[in-house]
């Protein structure tokens, strides 16, 4: 388990600060009881419980109204639209710090003496703008969302004020604020072994990231190693990502530099180059056991995208090498752990893409801009691979799209791949994955605000092998919150409900979120989906955030999970740090295969 150090103090001191109020509340509530005069219930009207008015105000929702809904949509582009092809005069960077600098907090003034803030430099390599360009309102948005994207800016903002000399030039002004960055990692194993991790994520104010990972077991005092990890988010300006890792933990070791760029621009290219070792256990499923692996991975990618007008889209292209060698690994054959294998593959993918942002809030964060990704995605991907254990083709395609509607955000997606044998020209190990995700618009028109997610998997598996995620279970997007069993197919159906209260809480810039979830999935080896095994899951929890802060999210949770023949075994309490899910974009990504998750 990973839990934040930092966050799970200031909670405590959070619970100890709002005991008088929860106190008062619970006078208010006696007083309310006292029997009254008849006259003075004809000149009042009947109090509600405070219970009563947060359930009424949050299920009475205004009607919906479609044209500001519209107008929502367009206003970014309505703003940066009036200005579109004039030229850009100056460029100029106002930075924030963590906090207002007149607060009158004294741990917040103490924070903001102590924080280095987000040097000019870099945030101004991080625009994809500059004197004397013409304003694309397109690239102004995306590149606002680059800017809130890295994880030591909370918030930025893109202002163009016209010239008052020259109405064919404008002026841009980019202001950012900044988050504390400073932050501590903490992890325990039952048997004793821990690791205490520090990192800070904005380095001298450089935007790198810092990470120092020390192993030791708390109850024999033995050392296990350190790991360090550097990263960079935009290398000189050529918006590479890097990352170099080194180190050994007890069983684990990582060691490897990875370069990246991804797509940005609506023309623009990609490329990616990497190479890793790595030692790790690894649980095997479904036998229930770990097996000490290590391999070594090169990985190169590149990928070209040109925007077409006429269809409002980009046309793209991506080509991919990998390679993995495996040192160490379970029993394998030519129908065992295929994950395992040692092979080399290349992979070509071809496709059209078109991603837009509209920026809303009270979705993933607590009050903060949040850039939603909608558009769509279609791609072809195909290649070869060379294997110990013989050669075969692969060939895939996924689509999705997403879409703001009258009822919420919606998001559908589909992926198809399967592997194609090169002696027998049978398919096998063949994956089929939908996946729906749904967000409502906020109900409630009081000072509780209300937000429904429902997420559905469906994932159908054919001609499966044997071993390590040949067989799939309730994990990653698919998982049953509180289900404490091992339970494995090949055929998945999972939906997940979420409602959320996004309180008015706010104590010391902590914002609190309540939420109660029910889950219920099938899972097997039958085609027929609902003859499966079912099992389902409820429970409520409580969500604390701090968005000035890089600490994770609080999560505290109460649940339990049933079954055909009743309750099964549950975690029925849980209280970790998680982070923020983030928005699923339409990008394309380097070409790969379709696989179990």
């Amino acid at each position: 388990m990973r839990i934040r150090i930092v966050p799970l103090i200031a909670f405590a001191a959070l619970l100890f600060v709002c005991l008088p109020s929860w106190g008062r509340a619970s006078q208010d509530v006696l007083q309310a009881g006292h029997p009254v005069s008849e006259d003075s219930t004809k000149r009042k009207k009947p109090r509600r419980g405070r219970l009563s008015r947060l359930i009424i105000n949050s299920i009475s929702t205004n009607p919906i109204d479609r044209k500001a809904l519209e107008e929502a949509a367009r206003r970014d582009n309505d703003y940066f639209g009036r200005f579109a092809g004039r030229t850009i005069g100056s460029v100029s960077v106002e930075r924030g710090n963590v906090f207002d600098n007149d607060t009158r907090t004294w741990i917040e003034r103490r924070v903001n003496a102590v924080h280095r803030i987000t040097r000019e430099q870099q945030i101004r390599r991080d625009l994809l703008f500059g004197p004397g360009d013409k304003l694309d309102p397109q690239l102004m948005i995306n590149n606002r969302r680059l800017l809130r994207s890295r994880d030591y800016i909370s918030d930025a903002a893109i202002t163009v004020v016209p010239s008052a000399e020259d109405s064919t030039v404008v002026d841009v002004i980019v202001a950012t604020r900044d988050k504390w960055t400073i932050s501590a990692d903490v992890g325990f194993e039952g048997d004793g072994d821990m690791f205490l991790q520090l990192y800070d994520d904005n380095l001298l104010g450089w935007g790198n990231r810092l990470g120092i990972s020390t192993y030791f077991n708390w109850k024999n005092g033995h050392y296990g190693g350190n790991v360090f990890e550097y990263k960079t988010p935009n290398i000189f300006g050529s918006f590479f990502e890097g990352r170099l890792i080194a180190g050994k933990g007890f069983d684990r070791s990582d060691f490897g530099a990875e370069a990246l760029k991804k797509f940005i621009r609506r023309t623009d290219y990609a490329a990616g180059a990497s190479f890793y070792y790595r030692k790790e256990p690894i649980d095997i499923y479904p036998l229930d056991s770990t097996f000490q692996t290590a391999s070594r991975n090169w990985d190169f990618w590149a990928g070209r995208s040109r925007f077409i007008p006429s269809l409002g889209s980009s046309l793209f292209f991506t080509g991919r090498f990998h390679a993995v060698r495996y040192t160490a690994r379970p029993e394998v054959s030519d129908t065992l752990n295929p994950y395992f294998h040692n092979e080399r593959f290349v992979l070509f993918g071809l496709g059209l893409y078109r991603e837009k942002f509209r920026t809303s809030n009270l979705i993933y964060g607590y009050g903060v801009n949040e850039d939603i990704a909608y558009g769509y995605r279609f791609s072809l991907t195909g290649g070869y691979s060379r294997g110990e254990f013989g050669d075969r083709w692969y060939m895939g395609g996924d689509f999705s799209a997403g879409y703001f509607t009258g009822f919420g955000y919606l998001r559908w997606s589909v992926a198809l791949g399967s592997y194609l044998n090169r002696g027998d020209r049978r398919f096998y190990r063949t994956v089929l994955e939908s996946n729906v995700n749904y967000f409502s618009n906020l109900l409630g028109n009081g000072r509780y605000k209300v937000r429904q997610f429902i997420d559905l998997n469906v994932t159908r598996g054919w001609n499966r092998l044997d071993g390590f995620r040949e067989s799939i279970g309730f994990f990653e997007h698919a998982e049953l919150r509180g289900l404490d069993e091992s339970v494995y197919g090949t055929n998945r159906a999972v939906l997940r409900s979420e409602t959320v209260v996004f309180t008015p809480w706010d104590i010391y810039r902590f914002k609190m979120a309540m939420y109660g979830f029910a889950d219920v999935g099938t899972i097997g080896y039958r085609g027929n989906l609902f003859r499966n095994r079912f099992y389902s899951t409820l429970g409520v929890g409580v969500r604390i955030k701090n968005e000035n802060l890089i600490f994770g999210t609080i999560n505290i949770r109460l649940g339990i999970a049933l079954g055909k023949t009743g309750f099964m075994r549950t975690e029925y309490f849980d209280i970790s740090s998680e982070n923020r899910r983030e928005p699923l974009r339409y990008i394309p990504q380097e070409p790969s295969v379709v696989a179990y998750e």
